[in-house]
């Protein structure tokens, strides 16, 4: 029995090896020849018959696995060489002339032992790919950024007044990578398309840029070259542009389409909103007197081409839309910062890093978003819904009438400064709300208290929140 169990783990160390060559080769790569439509990922498929054989000997496939799996993978393949050696006509493929000699001889074997033998496989299998990521994961490091242009796939910036390009290597991959999603592909841009490229803004996990796309002016946002070597990191992203993908409405900011060389110089495009965030505009009316100042709650007779009512009532029309989704779009991030203007003066939103379909769990994760604008219910890590928009509503209704972030009479260090933590406990307690000034219009106040309430059930909806405020553009 001993015997036995040491050459079971001889051979599973062998397949170790051997599993990771041959999903990187043929599985993730050779397989989506079809979908990428690039000559590196056929030339994966040039690895994958040698790699075949290993698989064959080390993990014992052919004692161990149904014919009919090993079929469906060969068939696939050869499918897949018949697809580049059609496409890249000029190019000559290291491919074995009849692929189908590896199937027949295959599928000749006495299979034996399957269920046990699959199991054993299939734990292999997932232990490797467990392995693997936390060692991706523990030799993530901060990479050096510039002042300026984008980040190419090896973590440096290029400076952009030229064409954007990464090198042609993979570069790995992850679980459901949107590169390969056939609903996807008509999005993709070519980087040779994306031009004048320089940089807008760098936070801590991403940088935008803005560029020029079919002559139209776009926003490019990827993740920081530190950031693309982390697997969670650039599985979220992908989870972001999948549902900016699925947003189109006139209050929501355009997508525009996906572009990349490898997996870590992955950028979304969307449309380039000329007048920056509703943070900028607030800051700059606060340094403004009160008489000089343009952004009011009602429009006047200036050349000012909007309003703070007819921005909130924009925002409203975008929490309508999502919140009509089956299931809901909870946005959970709504502040000032993530709604832009264009250059008519029109509200979008924008950055749906963190949005999320509402789930059947009873909670949800609290430890999102920034705390003055998250709502009771959320910072107790109870289950919430998309009224906790409602409440980041109110906030946003706030600093919109004061012009400062919320609290921030609070946290100012010569005021013996809250930290977070206290906001974040008075808040879930109802022991504190944003406030407003004595100028604001008690239409706009009475909104935003229903906005605020503590109890999710009397805070009106999205549509409610909406119709009041195009009422109110309309006086």
């Amino acid at each position: 029995m001993f015997l036995i169990s040491h050459m079971l783990l001889v051979v599973q160390a062998e397949c170790i090896k051997a599993v990771p060559l041959y999903s990187n080769a043929s599985l993730t790569y050779c397989n989506q020849s079809a979908v990428a439509q690039q000559e590196s990922y056929c030339h994966a498929c040039e690895a994958m018959f040698p790699l075949h054989k290993s698989m064959n000997e080390m993990c014992a496939f052919n004692s161990a696995t149904p014919t009919s799996y090993i079929s469906a993978n060969l068939n696939n393949f050869a499918a897949a060489m018949t697809f580049c050696r059609t496409t890249f006509k000029n190019i000559v493929f290291n491919y074995p002339t009849d692929p189908n000699v590896i199937l027949a001889s295959t599928s000749t074997t006495t299979y034996i032992g399957i269920g046990a033998g699959v199991l054993v496989l299939v734990l292999i299998v997932v232990g490797v790919v467990i392995y693997r990521r936390r060692q991706q994961a523990g030799k993530s490091t901060p990479a050096t950024s510039g002042s300026g242009g984008y980040y190419s796939n090896n973590g440096t910036p290029t400076h952009g007044s030229g064409t954007y390009k990464g090198t042609t290597t993979h570069g790995g991959s992850v679980a459901n990578d949107i590169r390969f999603d056939p609903d996807l592909a008509r999005f993709r841009i070519p980087q040779e398309h994306i031009q004048n490229v320089t940089l807008l803004v760098k936070g801590g996990y991403g940088v935008v840029f803005r560029a020029t796309c079919h002559g139209e002016d776009v926003a490019m946002k990827q993740l920081l070259p530190s950031k693309a070597k982390d697997q969670h990191a650039i599985q979220e992203f992908m989870n972001e542009i999948r549902l900016c993908a699925r947003l189109e409405h006139p209050k929501i900011v355009r997508f525009v389409g996906i572009s990349w060389s490898t997996l870590h110089d992955l950028a979304v495009l969307s449309e380039f909103m000329a007048n920056g965030d509703v943070t900028d505009l607030l800051k700059a009316e606060r340094k403004r007197s009160p008489k000089d100042r343009v952004f009011l709650w009602a429009p006047r007779h200036n050349n000012f081409g909007t309003s703070k009512t007819a921005v909130a009532a924009d925002v409203a029309d975008a929490l309508c839309f999502l919140h009509s989704f089956m299931p809901t779009i909870i946005r959970r991030d709504l502040k000032s910062k993530n709604v832009l203007m264009g250059a008519n003066w029109d509200a979008k939103l924008s950055d749906f890093g963190i949005s999320r379909v509402a789930s059947n769990d009873n909670t949800m994760t609290s430890n999102i978003g920034t705390v003055a604008w998250i709502a009771p219910e959320v910072l107790t890590g109870g289950h919430y819904s998309e009224k906790a928009d409602i409440y980041s509503f109110g906030v946003f209704l706030s600093e919109l009438d004061t012009l400062e972030s919320p609290y921030a009479e609070m946290t100012e260090k010569n005021a013996g400064g809250f930290s977070n933590a206290r906001i974040a406990m008075m808040v879930s307690e109802g022991a504190l709300q944003p406030t407003f000034t004595d100028v604001v219009p008690s239409p706009i106040l009475d909104l935003a208290q229903k906005c605020l309430s503590f109890r999710d059930v009397n805070r009106p909806t999205a549509r409610d929140v909406a119709a009041t405020l195009r009422a109110l553009c309309k006086v």
